[in-house]
């Protein structure tokens, strides 16, 4: 594991200090604190320290890191590395090599992804560590903290393991034994999610700390508890928990207009990212939309067009189309403002309730329960404009489910790509790009992490 700070008191110096200089844009709680008389105690004997900590960690994931919304993001990434984009960029950029699916255990984003959020995790693990330890904390305010903190941890693994397959599960700051750290199976790195879920749902507040939902609240770990619990195929609780968001309709409802479905005050939305500036808005935005063409990098697929039925309002209100007047492109348009605002409008949605009512579908329609399938995916398809499903059959409803979450959550967050590979059909519906191969449904691990450290090994197969 390459964590590049093996100490942890000059990691936290230079990770506030950053945070700091930073704040009057990320609205960080003013820390007057000089950097240079930050120690480890005093990092966490503070709550504004602390939660600052906490909050360069969104920052991190909003601008740079795994979810960001910029072309090194998962939702540009994945969406080039299934069937949503087609690049149209020069060669050489990090998309392409994803479009082209020609990934090498060398391949600097993978590197980076991998890096990048193991740093993360050790963050996340340092201020678990503080906080639990401090003595000048209240509890309300330990519980809180710590509550994000057990998420943020399983969030980033989430998405690791899920792109790398069987990885380490990282729970401590020691660098020696984070250096030789082994590689769990998929299955217990998923027990060990639900493990740090289960102790974020008894810590963390039914109500948002902050306005905006722009930190995570209980609801926020149950939506990631169903959404393990479905990947993992443990239909029942997968209900289970989706039911803890749904039945929640004090603080969430479907949004009846699908253009207010990504403002910022959406009643949809659980979490979302704040922009850098105020009255900026989101970095989706800045890297989907495109105004003349042919497209600057990528735009959307026509099989992702082909998709959408008769009537679908989704196509008309999600999908933006540019024409030189003979060709026509489209790009993703949920996101609309690229701009200043004056106001900022939309902020960058990781979990919103929509995904709840699709993951209850296909629990129930796993389970037998046809009528409550169905049910729970007219709800989206009628909020679209379209009548009920048709699909009578578990395996109908099953594939009709499955194409639903794909007009719903294209070019969000690698929903497609997360799809198709754990429901078997990535390399049926991939084979048709020429550089498509059975070893794609993982990402290798990077070269340089085997190097260091030989307890990763076996590379994955085909790498």
């Amino acid at each position: 594991m390459k964590i590049v700070i093996q100490n942890k008191l000059s990691f936290w110096i230079c990770f506030l200090f950053i945070g700091f200089a930073s704040q009057s844009c990320e609205e960080f709680v003013a820390v007057d604190l000089p950097s240079n008389q930050l120690t480890g105690p005093i990092v966490f004997e503070d709550e504004a320290t602390a939660d600052a900590a906490l909050i360069h960690i969104y920052t991190k994931l909003r601008s740079e890191q795994l979810v960001t919304g910029t072309s090194n993001g998962l939702s540009c990434l994945l969406g080039n590395y299934a069937d949503e984009l087609d690049y149209y960029g020069i060669g050489g950029l990090p998309a392409f090599e994803f479009y082209q699916n020609n990934l090498l255990p060398s391949n600097s984003t993978v590197t980076l992804t991998w890096n990048a959020t193991y740093n993360l995790i050790y963050a996340t693990n340092s201020i678990i560590e503080g906080v639990s330890n401090s003595t000048g904390i209240s509890l309300n305010s330990k519980e809180r903290l710590l509550g994000e903190a057990y998420f943020i941890r399983a969030y980033l693994h989430f998405y690791l393991v899920n792109l790398y397959g069987e990885i380490p599960y990282v729970l401590t700051t020691d660098y020696q034994l984070n250096s030789d750290i082994e590689k769990l199976a998929v299955m217990d790195v998923y027990a060990a999610l639900t493990t740090d879920l289960q102790q974020a749902v008894t810590l963390l507040p039914e109500s948002y700390f902050v306005p905006e939902r722009i930190r995570p609240n209980r609801s926020v770990a149950y939506a990631l508890l169903s959404r393990i619990k479905l990947y993992s195929e443990n239909w029942s609780q997968a209900v289970l928990y989706a039911d803890e968001v749904l039945n929640n309709t004090s603080l969430y409802t479907i949004e009846t207009d699908l253009n207010s479905v990504f403002l910022k005050n959406s009643a949809g939305t659980l979490w979302q990212l704040l922009p850098q500036f105020s009255g900026s808005n989101t970095l989706e935005a800045q890297t989907f939309i495109f105004s003349s063409g042919p497209p600057p990098s990528f735009a959307l697929t026509s099989s992702l067009l082909a998709s959408f039925e008769t009537g679908d309002l989704r196509r008309a209100n999600w999908i933006g189309t540019v024409t030189d007047g003979a060709d026509s492109w489209y790009y993703a348009n949920k996101y609309k403002e690229q701009g200043n605002t004056g106001s900022s409008v939309e902020y960058s949605i990781l979990f919103r309730i929509e995904e709840l009512y699709l993951i209850r579908a296909e629990a129930k329609a796993q389970l037998g329960d046809l009528v409550g399938a169905q049910d729970d995916l007219n709800v989206i398809r009628n909020r679209a404009g379209l009548p009920n499903t048709t699909a009578v059959t578990q395996a109908t409803l099953l594939n009709a489910i499955l194409e639903e979450r794909n007009r719903e959550f294209f070019t969000e967050l690698g929903h497609r790509w997360f799809d198709l590979k754990r429901t078997g059909f990535a390399s049926s519906v991939l084979s048709v790009k020429p550089g498509w191969d059975a070893k794609d449904l993982l990402w290798p691990l990077p070269a340089s992490e085997l190097l260091l450290n030989s307890n990763l090994l076996p590379q994955n197969p085909g790498y």
